[in-house]
C-alpha cells in the first residue's frame, strides 16, 4: 500500500474520531419511521401546513488536518398537493468541496420505500461552485421524505450560517459543531429562537500532531413556526432563526510562542482588500477628467454639477451583463457600456474629478438580507452604489436605473446599511429610509346620469418612487393599454375617449396622465333612489393584511402618501339625501381623512391618506392592521340621491 493511500486512510479515520465524538448524526436510523408519523394527516401548531419537518440535523466538524465535514440528515412530511414541493431538493458545493454518501428515499403511508438512483442526481454549474439537484421519486401527499449525504472542504475561513427555522412548522432542528483546540471561534443567532449552546471537550489521538483536546457544541431547537411570506417585508432570511459563524483564527496550542493564523478578517481589513480592489477603478485619468469638465465646466453649484455626471452616467452608458473582468472607466467610457458595478465605478471617478467627496458604498440589497455588523464577511455584501457628500447633505447614488431620479435609490437597494471603502478608513454607514417620498394625487371632473352612468376627467399625477413605478409600467406597455389597465383596476370595463401623458421622459418631474372616460352602471339606480359610491380612484378595497397575528415586523420600501379631490355633478332633477360623514384615521403615523361636502347641485369628496413611518414591531401590527380597516370602511361609503318630486299642476 503506498503512502498516499496511508495517509488518505489515517486521515478518514481522524474524522470518524471527530463525528463519533458528535453523537449519531442519525438519531433515528435511516428510513427508521413510526406507524404515527407515517399515518400523521397533520399538525395542532399549524393547521394549514403544507408540510412539517420532522428534523433537520446537521454535524460540522473540523478535523485536526484542517479540512472541513459537513454530514446532514432531513427528514420531511408531507401534507398537502403544495407540501411536494420539498422533494425536489438542492445542494451548494463550493468550487473545492467534495460530496459523499449522498442519499434519499421516500417511505410511503403503507411503509413501502422508493429510493433515489444516483443516475437521477444531476449537477448545475454556477458562477461560484455548483449544485447537486434531484427531484426525490415516490413522493405522495402523506408520505416522509428524507435525504443525507457529507461534504468535505478546506474552506475554513468560511462556514455558512446554519438556518433553524423555514417556511414550514420544523419539530427538531440540530446543530453539532466540533472544533479542535487552537481555533477561535465565535457564533451569534439572528433571532430568539436559536438556543444558547451546551458544551463539553474532549481528547482525540493523532499519529503525527499527537494528543488534542476537541470543543464539542450543540445547539438544539424545538417546535419552530413557519415564517411565511407576508406584505411588506424586506426578505424572509430577515426573520428566520439563523446561527452565524466566524471562525477567527488558529493558533497552535503545542507552540505558544508562534504567530496565529488568522481566518477571518475585521471590518478594517476587509476596507484594505476593497479599497486595492477599487482604486484603479476610480482614480483619475486625462480622459476622465476631459470628459466630466466638458459636462460641469460651466456649472458653479456643487449639487448641480453631481446631477448632471449622475445623468450622464445613467443615461448614456447603457447597462450590461458582467463579464467576469472588470473594465477600467477609460473602456466603459468609450465602449458607452458596462456593468452595474463599472457604471457606479465611473460615476464615483467623474464626481472625484469634478472635485466632489464620493467613495463606494458596498450594500447587501433587500433580497439578499440585512447586514449583519458583527459578521465581516464581503459575502454578505452583493452590491455597489456611490456615496457623496456636498456640504452637510449625504447622497446615495445608483446609476443602473433610468427611472431613478437623483435624490433617489431604487427601492431594491434601500437596505438600511452600508460599508463605505473611504480612502482612509472603512466603516458602517445609515441609509435613511425615505418617509414621504411616493405620492399620487388625483383630480376628477365628474358628472352622473340618471342611469348611474359616471362621466370623468380624470388629471393623475405620480411623483417620487410612484412615479417610478407608473413609468417603468408604462415602458412595457403601448400608451393606451397602460392607461385603460389604471381605469380597469379599478372600475372594470370603462370607455375612453381621449387621454394624454405628460412629463414621461422627464423623471424629476411628476408623470402626469389626463383622461376622459365613462364608467358605465358606475352608480346603483333603485327607482327614484342613486347610490353612488363616494371614493373614486384611490378607493381602497381590502385591507393588505389579512393575518390576525403577525411573527415579525411590517417593513415598507418608503413613505407614502396619495391625495384625491372629486367635484361630482348631479343628474338634473336629482337632489342629496346623504353624504357620508367625515372619517378621520390617525394612528402611528397612517394618517386618513374623507370629506363631502354637498349642496344644491354637486358633491365634493377630498379624501387624503399618508404612511410616514416605514417600520411597525409585531407588538404594534394590531393597531396598523386595524387602521386599515377603519379606512377600507370609510371607503366604502355612499353618496345617496334622490329624484326631486315633480311640481303639482294648478
Amino acid at each position: 500500500m503506498g503512502g498516499n493511500d496511508m495517509r488518505s486512510i489515517i486521515a478518514q479515520i481522524l474524522v470518524l474520531g471527530l463525528l463519533f465524538y458528535a453523537g449519531p448524526l442519525l438519531a433515528q436510523e435511516w428510513g427508521d419511521v413510526s406507524e404515527e408519523v407515517l399515518g400523521m394527516t397533520g399538525i395542532p401548531e399549524d393547521s394549514e401546513a403544507d408540510a412539517v419537518i420532522l428534523f433537520d440535523k446537521v454535524t460540522i466538524a473540523i478535523t485536526l488536518r484542517f479540512q472541513l465535514v459537513i454530514q446532514r440528515h432531513t427528514r420531511i412530511k408531507i401534507l398537502t398537493e403544495r407540501g411536494l414541493k420539498y422533494g425536489d431538493v438542492s445542494i451548494y458545493l463550493g468550487s473545492d468541496d467534495e460530496i459523499d454518501e449522498l442519499r434519499a428515499q421516500t417511505i410511503l403511508p403503507n411503509g413501502k420505500k422508493v429510493t433515489l438512483s444516483k443516475k437521477d442526481i444531476f449537477t448545475k454549474k454556477r458562477r461560484s461552485g455548483s449544485e447537486k439537484v434531484f427531484a426525490i421519486p415516490g413522493v405522495e401527499v402523506g408520505a416522509v421524505i428524507e435525504y443525507a449525504y457529507e461534504i468535505t472542504s478546506r474552506r475554513l475561513t468560511f462556514l455558512a450560517p446554519w438556518q433553524f427555522q423555514h417556511g414550514v412548522f420544523t419539530r427538531l432542528s440540530e446543530l453539532i459543531l466540533i472544533i479542535p483546540e487552537g481555533f477561535d471561534y465565535r457564533a451569534f443567532a439572528s433571532n430568539a429562537y436559536v438556543p444558547d449552546p451546551q458544551r463539553e471537550s474532549f481528547q482525540i489521538a493523532d499519529p503525527q500532531m499527537g494528543t488534542s483536546f476537541v470543543g464539542r457544541f450543540v445547539w438544539r431547537a424545538e417546535n419552530l413556526p413557519a415564517l411565511k411570506r407576508e406584505p411588506y417585508i424586506t426578505t424572509l432570511k430577515d426573520y428566520w432563526a439563523t446561527l452565524f459563524f466566524q471562525i477567527v483564527a488558529y493558533r497552535n496550542p503545542k507552540d505558544t510562542m508562534a504567530d496565529p493564523v488568522i481566518f477571518i478578517k475585521t471590518w478594517d481589513d476587509l476596507a484594505e482588500i476593497l479599497q486595492k480592489s477599487y482604486n484603479p477603478s476610480i482614480k483619475k485619468t486625462r480622459t476622465l477628467e476631459r470628459r466630466t469638465l466638458a459636462l460641469v465646466s460651466e456649472i458653479q453649484d456643487d449639487r448641480t454639477r453631481a446631477e448632471a455626471i449622475y445623468g450622464y452616467v445613467r443615461d448614456s452608458i447603457e447597462t450590461s451583463a458582467s463579464s467576469g473582468s472588470r473594465k477600467k472607466p477609460n473602456d466603459v467610457l468609450k465602449r458607452k457600456k458596462g456593468s452595474s458595478l463599472e457604471k457606479n465605478l465611473l460615476l464615483i471617478a467623474m464626481l472625484k474629478a469634478a472635485g466632489l467627496e464620493a467613495s463606494p458604498l458596498r450594500i447587501s440589497t433587500r433580497i439578499n438580507g440585512r447586514l449583519q455588523e458583527n459578521w465581516p464577511q464581503l459575502q454578505q455584501l452583493n452590491y455597489t452604489i456611490a456615496h457623496l457628500s456636498i456640504d452637510d447633505d449625504v447622497y446615495f447614488l445608483d446609476t443602473n436605473d433610468s427611472q431613478c431620479p437623483f435624490v433617489l435609490l431604487p427601492p431594491r437597494l434601500l437596505s438600511g446599511k452600508g460599508f463605505l471603502i473611504g480612502e482612509e478608513e472603512g466603516k458602517i454607514v445609515e441609509i435613511p429610509i425615505p418617509k414621504d417620498a411616493s405620492t399620487s394625487r388625483a383630480n376628477t371632473q365628474a358628472k352622473l346620469t340618471e342611469n348611474g352612468d359616471l362621466l370623468c376627467q380624470t388629471t393623475l399625477q405620480f411623483e417620487g418612487y410612484r412615479g417610478i413605478s407608473e413609468r417603468k409600467d408604462l415602458d412595457e406597455e403601448k400608451p393606451g393599454k397602460y392607461v385603460k389597465d389604471i381605469l380597469e383596476n379599478r372600475f372594470g370595463d370603462v370607455v375612453i375617449d381621449t387621454f394624454q401623458i405628460g412629463q414621461d421622459k422627464d423623471v424629476d418631474m411628476p408623470l402626469e396622465v389626463k383622461i376622459d372616460y365613462r364608467v358605465q352602471n358606475y352608480a346603483q339606480v333603485a327607482g327614484d333612489m342613486v347610490y353612488c359610491p363616494s371614493s373614486l380612484i384611490h378607493r381602497r378595497q381590502s385591507n393588505p393584511f389579512k393575518s390576525e397575528k403577525r411573527f415579525f415586523p411590517v417593513e415598507f420600501n418608503y413613505g407614502f402618501a396619495s391625495e384625491e379631490i372629486v367635484d361630482l355633478t348631479l343628474p338634473e332633477g336629482f337632489e342629496v339625501v346623504e353624504i357620508p360623514e367625515v372619517q378621520k384615521v390617525t394612528s402611528l403615523g397612517v394618517r386618513f381623512q374623507s370629506d363631502c361636502q354637498a349642496d344644491s347641485n354637486s358633491v365634493r369628496v377630498q379624501r387624503t391618506f399618508s404612511v410616514n413611518r416605514v417600520y411597525y414591531t409585531p407588538a404594534q401590527y394590531s393597531r396598523l392592521r386595524n387602521a386599515y380597516a377603519k379606512i377600507v370602511s370609510a371607503d366604502q361609503g355612499q353618496i345617496v340621491l334622490r329624484r326631486r318630486p315633480l311640481e303639482a299642476e294648478e
